[in-house]
């Protein structure tokens, strides 16, 4: 009887928001250490820019929930949008991503990620790094936006470098181009193809 109790208690531990609390930080801690082995892993093993490309295009298609940074990066233009123009303007964002942010971390080498504290907010965590190189140049602190799916899987959303959000950077960005063009949505897939197609030429 005492040891039905016991476990019976030690069940009820598990299932208090602190203690739930605390695992999904360790799991926020731990997504984000696998995902930088994966992109250093890429980094390492892929010379050419289509590989790299390529490699990260699948990671983020495996750990990133692109439908929600879509439509977080709207705003408010995205309650208007058509279900053809939102899927245009995800599979853009997606190339978008890859090409202009991931693609410049081919200039790192001999790199090293140190995953710091996480914090939650709601069905948010942060997690704090800060990649440091063997070349003496100066560390980048790097924040981690992770978001708690229902499922209970994670999913990044957004990341900090020194000291801005992409997505929201990406947001204001869209949100000026669609001002500019009195809300035309194909003004921005535009915009976005020619993001694409300029870096494309400067590889």
């Amino acid at each position: 009887m005492r040891a039905i109790i016991t476990a019976f208690a030690l069940w009820a531990f598990m299932l208090t928001p602190g203690a739930a609390q605390e695992a999904d930080l360790a799991k926020a801690q731990a997504f984000v250490m696998a995902l930088a082995d994966d992109a250093i892993e890429i980094l390492s093993t892929e010379k050419t820019r289509a590989g790299r490309e390529a490699k990260f295009a699948a990671l983020l298609n495996e750990r990133a929930n692109i439908r929600r940074i879509a439509r977080f990066t709207l705003g408010q233009f995205g309650r208007k949008i058509s279900k053809e123009d939102f899927a245009s303007f995800e599979k853009l964002l997606g190339q978008f991503i890859v090409k202009v942010y991931a693609n410049r971390l081919g200039e790192y080498s001999d790199e090293k990620v140190m995953v710091g504290k996480a914090q939650a907010k709601k069905k948010n965590v942060i997690v704090e790094s800060r990649i440091e190189f063997a070349n003496g140049r100066d560390p980048i602190d790097i924040d981690w936006w992770l978001r708690l799916e229902r499922d209970g899987s994670m999913t990044l959303f957004d990341v900090r470098v020194l000291g801005v959000w992409m997505a929201q950077e990406q947001r204001d960005a869209f949100a000026s181009v669609l001002k500019n063009n009195k809300g035309d949505i194909t003004a921005l897939l535009d915009h976005l193809r020619k993001q694409i197609k300029a870096d494309a030429s400067e590889s």
